[in-house]
């Protein structure tokens, strides 16, 4: 008896011990709004939607395309100096998370804020995030809910990216890096938010994702332009998001087999400061991140470059 009560209890520790997962892989923390690594919720350009998407047949559509240009200033893109990895990151980063043509923004997020019916889901449904110079790359993206986001490193050095949700301050996932070549895929995206993912060790490293629940949206191009099809006919409000400069909103309305051109100005917001558990501050300093703006806040009219962290050591 005594033999076969030690063979269980072998049994069972080799079980507990295979069930850990100590590898470098995504994963959530439960009860994450009072956990160390949340953060206080912020007002965030996606809400809950107030019903489920649903797939239905469109019949003859309609297509929405545009353009989204910059009214106002551009922000004055920062200079960061880096403390940490100076190998790897450089001794200085220019922000280079704004892409204009003219007025013209590129990478910008536009979708339509209330279509609760429409068509289906594209079937290829994974998008990509990159660890590289120090820097996340795209700064701006949006994807589908239940799509996998496969987070990257590039470089030769550790990173930990943590997902948050802005509207709710909760940590949606944590990718782990060891070395450059790792991919973590992370495919927790439930329901629609505005996600920021930021570095434990490089604070200064942010990243941006609309998370939507229906496939109506798009990204701006170099140029600026954007397109949006199969839209079943009715009335819409559209909205147009750049992290840096802030969001706008327009209607729109779609006939059945027409196109409809809109055009759509983003005015540059006044930048507020980040939560200070956002980023652990032992480090290195990084910009002050714009926030949740009104269209028409006063423009960022700096005419010199910021400077961020310490000063650059004297020749």
């Amino acid at each position: 008896m005594l033999r076969r009560f030690f063979g269980f209890s072998i049994i069972i520790l080799v079980v507990l011990a295979c069930s850990r997962d100590d590898t470098a892989s995504a994963r959530t923390r439960d009860g994450a709004r009072s956990s160390p690594d949340a953060v206080p919720p912020r007002p965030a350009v996606i809400a809950p939607p107030s019903e489920p998407y649903k797939v239905v047949s469109v019949g003859v559509s309609g297509t929405i395309t545009g353009t989204v240009d910059l009214e106002g200033a551009a922000p004055v893109a920062a200079i960061i100096r880096p403390t940490v990895d100076q190998n790897v990151c450089g001794n200085s980063i220019v922000e280079k998370n704004l892409t204009l043509s003219g007025t013209r923004i590129g990478g910008a997020v536009v979708w339509l804020t209330d279509i609760r019916s429409g068509k289906a889901f594209p079937l290829e449904q994974r998008f990509e995030l990159v660890n590289t110079n120090c820097t996340l790359d795209p700064y701006v993206q949006a994807i589908s809910t239940n799509a996998t986001l496969n987070v990257s490193n590039d470089d030769r050095t550790v990173h930990t990216n943590r997902l948050i949700n802005v509207g709710t301050g909760e940590i949606i996932g944590i990718a782990p890096f060891n070395d450059d070549g790792e991919v973590v895929p992370l495919d927790r995206f439930k329901e629609p938010a505005e996600v920021e993912v930021v570095s434990d060790r490089h604070p200064w490293t942010h990243a941006w994702i609309a998370v939507l629940d229906h496939p109506y949206y798009a990204e701006t191009a170099a140029n600026g332009t954007f397109t949006i099809d199969g839209i079943p006919p009715g009335r819409y409000r559209l909205r147009a998001w750049h992290p840096s400069l802030g969001f706008t909103d327009d209607s729109v309305t779609v006939l059945a087999g027409q196109q409809v051109s809109v055009a759509v100005k983003i005015r540059p917001s006044a930048v507020k400061t980040p939560q200070p558990s956002q980023q652990p501050p032992s480090d290195s300093q990084r910009p002050v991140a714009p926030r949740l703006p009104a269209a028409s806040s006063t423009p960022t009219s700096s005419s010199t470059p910021r400077t961020i962290g310490p000063p650059p050591p004297a020749p």
